[in-house]
């Protein structure tokens, strides 16, 4: 294959233009290289006419919007990041406070929890077991931590509106 032929620009535009003379059908006959150079040209000047993408290159005004979107997305996770650590700090807290106060009282909470069975309600309430229940500080952590459970948890979920 003669990749230095002097004609080579010539067939090029012949076969581009469907403008052959009978001296470049002659020369494409002998040469190689203007043989694939006309065989070639016609699709590549159709190919380079082609303006259509597989995907659309989108507006740059939207992607200077998307970006300065991303970038307040970005600012506010790292704005709440100290919050979000306090949040998990705080359930955890309180699951350690809900695991203790059970492992403490569970003997008396066992036996509280007993006590409403149908049989027990029903033979119990007359007997010297019925006023026995569980101790006013049992009660207040109770109510304690229920109160910061919910409040941690309506915090969670109103912080995320």
């Amino acid at each position: 294959m003669n990749t230095d032929c002097v004609f080579e620009p010539n067939v090029i535009d012949a076969a581009t233009n469907d403008a052959w003379t009978q001296s470049l059908r002659a020369h494409i006959a002998s040469c190689e290289s203007c043989a694939a150079a006309a065989e070639v040209a016609p699709w590549m000047d159709a190919f380079s006419g082609i303006n259509e993408r597989e995907h659309i290159l989108p507006d740059p005004a939207v992607l200077w919007l998307k970006a300065r979107l991303l970038q307040s997305n970005a600012a506010v996770e790292r704005a709440s990041l100290p919050i979000t650590r306090l949040q998990i700090a705080a359930y955890l807290i309180i699951a350690a406070c809900w695991a203790a106060l059970l492992t403490w009282k569970s003997a008396a909470l066992q036996v509280w929890i007993n006590r409403f069975s149908p049989t027990h309600v029903i033979l119990g309430a007359t007997g010297p077991d019925a006023t026995a229940s569980l101790s006013l500080t049992v009660l207040f952590a109770v109510i304690v931590l229920s109160s910061a459970t919910v409040g941690v948890a309506m915090h969670t979920i109103l912080a995320e509106e």
